[in-house]
């Protein structure tokens, strides 16, 4: 019988004693495949919590400095960017928890304001914000976030619950070392070059791209820049800080708190030439001429292009610049005493700023021995008896019904009067480009000047509602202010009390010589001439400038009103302020016109600040934000731009006298020459010079000299600068009058 059974044994003994080992091994090696697997999810997950939060400190860090650069409030630009860092990591419930602002001062002395914020989140995350202001350094922002990311696998194989996984951004804006106050592009030794007994004093950045030779004459509040061999060190570093018109000052022995002193930087890496570009000139291609007291009092002029310009002995006059672009074919030299050239609108009789009952020592248009400044005078009595009829026996109800009276004092106080004037004119832009622009025609936008000064009846006014007065007040205009098409008038019951709240509007009339805006002729030349007369020396035809007023249509405090409106009531715009000393303070007595109001919404509850010079803008956000009233707006009515092509030649001598301002239309530029022109440029500015704005000609040579305020306002790009003589010149950087600066960048 056959066997199935195999003679030989199949397992061996030892293999027995093996058996299932592999299935241990299988299962170790899955525990060390999950745990590989649990790592890599977890770090997987961690690297997209890192990537999520580090492009929401980026993004947050970004919109902070550019909030800050747009509206300059700290409080704005922290919570619109603790908006975006929710919403990036889909934060939907907002912060659990906040602590700040808490303000420390750092840095040099102690003198760097530093804010720092902490938000807490119920999905883990923390936020932490610091906002350093390193003055002209800029505005530094640090972002910090943090999270305990919740793990997946890695805690079943003994790792923690969470994991830390931060992410931090920094970020700067305003960093004045990328738009300095002096920037000379040009490379070669003593590129900027102060030399002799002259003094610079300059507020911002000294920046040359090749090297500085100056001495202790360098009056620098900023930091100094150059290249190799540059002798930044001996320049005295006065103390500053970023505000608008800050005055720079000698450490004693130390700054003030919350004020910083600059350093040297040398060598310093070039700056590139920002390649800024003039695109309204074609639009003002227009040949003009100068037209002398073509005005009467004063000579008004129009932007176009004009051949040689010289102002000179019998030459010289004022003359009021209408907005545009003045293209100097061949060349421009005032240096004529007894001249004075300008885009500012002012009122007659300025008023003083300290008293509004005074008038301004100097006017305005009285500088350089020029007598141009406006004159009026107030007048009542019987020969301004209202003659429209029928006459007003009663004011409440009006009887008869329709009728006339004069200025009637409801309550009998039988007080005089206070009358103030503002000028007013419409002006327009021509350039398409510039969208949107509320001045483009046949628009037009309105300016008007600061006030006058107050001036009383000088009768009392009488009557009452039951027996109004039929006595009216005229305004004569003995000259008109340069540049005015109309007057504003503005009454107080009380009189000249001191209180701007209590003067309201009550009418608007054509400057004499001038229909609804156009200049037809004759101009008043110290001879009265009422308003709402058709020639001087006459009376209105009704009377009197002013009838049917009484004291109930303009109750005090007046109403604030939208800048562009003017009703019944209506307060006069806001005063103008102290004159500014700079580089040579404090100044002789009654040498420097005085300031206009700084920038403001223009807005109820807002008062407009000035709506007829430089800190006037078009049109004003609503709503806006106080800190950068002017963010989006695309117009300073008033503005104008010197435009010199290749070949023509800039001359500004102290005996002359130039004081103009660009705007945001022009980005600031206030003269502007293309690379190919390489003149050698001359400004040698007395006190009632100033250029208000940036000097941009980044192939010609400058000469700068002056003295008690800065004769320019704003910033120098220029191919070489030499500051010489033993005047005293100023460079004061206003980032209101600067071209739009870099937008916020990271730096860390």
């Amino acid at each position: 019988m056959r066997f199935i059974e195999p003679s030989t044994r199949t397992k061996s003994p030892q293999r027995k004693l093996q058996e299932g080992q592999a299935i241990i091994l299988i299962a170790l090696l899955i525990l060390v495949l999950f745990g590989m697997l649990g790592l890599a999810v977890d770090s997987g997950r961690g690297y997209v919590d890192r990537r999520d939060q580090q492009t929401a400190v980026d993004a947050a860090a970004l919109a902070a400095g550019d909030w800050y650069e747009n509206y300059t409030d700290l409080t704005l630009s922290v919570q619109q960017s603790v908006a975006l860092y929710q919403r990036d990591l889909r934060l939907y419930s907002g912060w659990a928890t906040s602590n700040g602002p808490i303000l420390r001062m750092v840095g040099a002395n102690n003198s760097l304001r530093e804010n720092t914020w902490t938000y807490t989140y119920r999905e883990g995350y923390t936020l932490n914000i610091v906002a350093t202001d390193t003055q002209f350094n800029g505005y530094q922002f640090t972002y910090t976030t943090s999270h305990n990311l919740p793990l997946a696998f890695m805690q079943v194989f003994g790792g923690g619950l969470t994991i830390p996984i931060s992410a931090t951004a920094t970020s700067i804006v305003g960093n004045q070392r990328q738009t300095p106050a002096l920037l000379t592009l040009s490379t070669q030794s003593c590129a900027t070059n102060l030399t002799g007994s002259a003094q610079l004093t300059v507020l911002g950045d000294v920046y040359t791209n090749g090297t500085a030779c100056l001495d202790s004459n360098l009056h620098e509040a900023g930091n100094c820049y150059g290249g190799a061999g540059s002798n930044c060190n001996v320049a005295q570093y006065y103390c500053y800080n970023s505000s608008p018109g800050f005055v720079p000052y000698a450490p004693n022995p130390t700054c003030a708190v919350g004020d910083i002193q600059g350093t040297g930087i040398v060598p310093a890496p070039t700056l590139p030439d920002p390649g800024f570009l003039a695109n309204s000139v074609s639009y003002y291609a227009n040949a003009q001429a100068y037209s002398q007291y073509n005005r009467g009092t004063w000579t008004e002029m129009y932007p176009g292009s004009y051949g040689s310009f010289h102002l000179s002995g019998g030459s010289a006059s004022c003359a009021f610049l209408d907005p545009g672009v003045y293209n100097w074919t061949n060349g421009y030299t005032s240096d004529a005493n007894g001249s004075l050239l300008s885009n500012e609108l002012r009122a007659p009789d300025e008023a003083l700023y300290s008293n509004p009952n005074g008038v301004a020592d100097p006017q305005f248009w009285n500088q350089n021995g020029v007598t141009c400044a406006g004159h009026f005078t107030v007048a009542n009595g019987a020969p301004q008896t209202i003659l429209l009829g029928p006459t007003c026996t009663k004011l409440s109800p009006l009887t008869p019904n329709p009728c006339h009276s004069g200025i009637t004092d409801s309550l009998g106080r039988n007080n005089r009067w206070g009358v103030e004037l503002t000028s007013v004119r419409f002006d327009q832009f021509l350039d398409p480009g510039v969208t949107p622009d509320p001045c483009y025609p046949p628009s037009s936008c309105k300016r008007e000047s600061a006030p006058s000064q107050c001036q009383l009846t000088p009768n009392a006014v009488t009557g009452n509602l039951n027996a109004p007065s039929n006595i009216g007040i005229t305004i004569n205009i003995t000259k008109n202010a340069p540049g005015a098409q109309y007057y504003n008038v503005y009454l107080n019951p009380n009189g000249c009390d001191g209180v701007q709240d209590n003067f309201g509007w009550v009418g608007r009339f054509n400057a004499p010589g001038y229909v609804n805006g156009t200049p037809i002729g004759p101009f008043p030349n110290g001879t009265a001439w009422a308003l709402g007369a058709a020639a001087p020396a006459l009376p209105p035809a009704a009377g009197a400038s002013l009838y049917d007023i009484n004291d109930t249509m303009i109750a005090n405090p007046s109403v604030t009103c939208y800048a562009q409106v003017r009703t019944i009531n209506c307060i006069p715009p806001d005063s103008e302020t102290k004159p500014q000393c700079f580089s040579n303070c404090p100044p002789p007595a009654n040498l420097l016109s005085q300031e206009n109001a700084p920038m403001s919404l223009e807005y109820p509850p807002y008062t407009a600040g000035d709506v007829a010079n430089e800190n006037y803008c078009q049109l004003s956000p609503n709503p806006g934000n106080i800190n950068a009233p002017c963010v989006g707006s695309q117009v300073t009515p008033g503005g104008v731009q010197f435009y010199f092509p290749n070949g023509s030649c800039f001359n500004q001598n102290s005996q002359g006298a130039t004081y103009v301002y660009s705007g945001v239309q022009y980005n600031w530029i206030v003269i502007y020459a293309p690379a190919s022109n390489t003149c050698d440029e001359t400004l040698n500015g007395g006190a009632s010079t100033q250029y208000i704005g940036t000097i941009y000609t980044p192939s010609a040579n400058w000469t700068i000299n002056g003295g008690d305020r800065s004769p320019l306002a704003g910033q120098v790009i220029c191919y070489t600068a030499k500051v010489a003589g033993s005047g005293a010149a100023g460079i004061d950087f206003n980032p209101n009058y600067s071209p739009v600066p870099p937008a916020a960048r990271l730096i860390n």
